[in-house]
């Protein structure tokens, strides 16, 4: 794993900021609430011992079900409760008091039939692909304090706003395309406070970049959700976000990139030319986007995937074989280290990712690896 070579001062400190799509995402409405009460449930506790061991202080979980309009509706609590703050396969109990739920766009059913079929039905005419209102969300978790009165969201921002969009006008009718949100789940800005010093979390989770036609309508979305990430980090003057305030970032704000992006930018289905974008943007500190520091992993290198790839296979974090889960400081920031949590076989915690016949599967915990990031805050 490589090091920054940047020197650490004795009044310097080191935050770990991760992200990770832990799949506790399910198709029936409250089954992760019910599952959740208990704390009995082994994936989830094969999961917490993962967030256990990285040991972030600032998490972002993907697919995480809760209410729709945000906000916990249980489930995180219990998640918190029941599996974080108890030992889990002797790692240490960790506590998260901050945590923040944003609104999504999944499984919010459309006023217009977007698909074509002449009716209204989920999860096909939600505004973001899910079963319910909810499904597939994400959360934030922090030791360091939220600052919620500065949180920025463009859950609503329709697609057709965005400058030179993919949007496919073929196959979304003018109606649908009134209403056709960008975002699939939402963008979010969450600054955080870390002794007195704030950075942005920028998060996100756009859609994948398959299960689509000839139109391409998933990918073409994909693209324009990283899109509209690049265009936050260079506050674009389209940009009006959900409580009417235009543009995103301004050039002095210290920001982290976070999300399961569902893009990689050599393999894979979608369009690569955002995710090239965002990977090599002037803003990104590129040691960390596709440099020295860039997060690696010994399990990764030794996977074989079903199909043959071409990207760095230490570089992954998902089973397909591909990079889709990205922390990515701004060059505001300065790294020290960074991971990709995938046990080989040589490792003691390789058990963590394995299901009860000893097969690394998602249903071991997730289709997913944990992405972590070493960040030196200056005193």
């Amino acid at each position: 794993m490589a090091e920054c070579k940047a020197p650490f001062l004795d009044t310097d400190k080191s935050i770990r900021v991760a992200m990770f799509n832990v799949s506790m995402s399910d198709p029936e409405s409250g089954r992760i609430l019910h599952q959740t009460e208990k704390a009995d449930n082994k994936r989830f506790q094969r999961l917490a011992a993962i967030i256990q061991h990285v040991n972030a202080d600032v998490l972002l979980l993907c697919e995480f079900d809760h209410l729709g309009q945000g906000g916990d509706d249980g489930s995180l609590n219990n998640f918190c409760q029941h599996y974080l703050a108890q030992s889990q396969y002797q790692q240490n109990a960790i506590s998260y008091p901050y945590r923040y739920c944003p609104p999504s766009n999944t499984g919010l059913l459309s006023p217009v039939d977007l698909n074509g079929d002449g009716i209204c039905t989920l999860p096909e005419d939600g505004l973001g692909f899910g079963e319910f209102h909810g499904h597939f969300s994400f959360v934030i978790l922090s030791k360091y304090p939220l600052n919620e009165d500065k949180i920025r969201t463009w859950q609503t921002l329709l697609w057709k706003a965005m400058p030179d969009a993919l949007l496919p006008t073929d196959y979304y009718s003018e109606a649908a395309q009134e209403v056709l949100r960008l975002s699939s789940k939402n963008h979010v800005v969450v600054p955080v406070l870390v002794d007195g010093k704030e950075i942005n979390l920028l998060c996100c989770h756009p859609t994948p970049p398959v299960f689509d036609g000839n139109e391409r309508r998933n990918a073409k979305r994909n693209h324009d959700e990283i899109q509209l990430l690049i265009d936050i980090i260079e506050n674009a003057p389209y940009l009006i976000d959900d409580k009417k305030q235009a543009g995103g970032l301004e050039p002095e704000d210290a920001f982290i990139v976070m999300g399961d992006l569902n893009a990689d930018m050599v393999d894979g289905d979608g369009i690569k030319s955002a995710i090239q974008r965002l990977l090599k943007h002037n803003k990104i500190n590129r040691a960390v986007s596709c440099g020295v520091n860039t997060p690696k992993s010994e399990g990764g290198q030794h996977y074989y995937p079903w199909q043959k790839r071409k990207g760095r296979k230490n570089e992954w974090t998902h089973l397909a074989g591909l990079r889709l889960d990205y922390v990515l400081p701004s060059t505001h920031l300065t790294v020290s280290n960074s991971g990709v949590f995938w046990p080989d076989k040589h490792d003691p915690l390789r058990h963590l990712i394995l299901d009860c016949k000893g097969k690394e599967k998602p249903t071991a915990g997730s289709d997913h690896r944990m992405v972590w990031v070493d960040i030196i805050i200056s005193q």
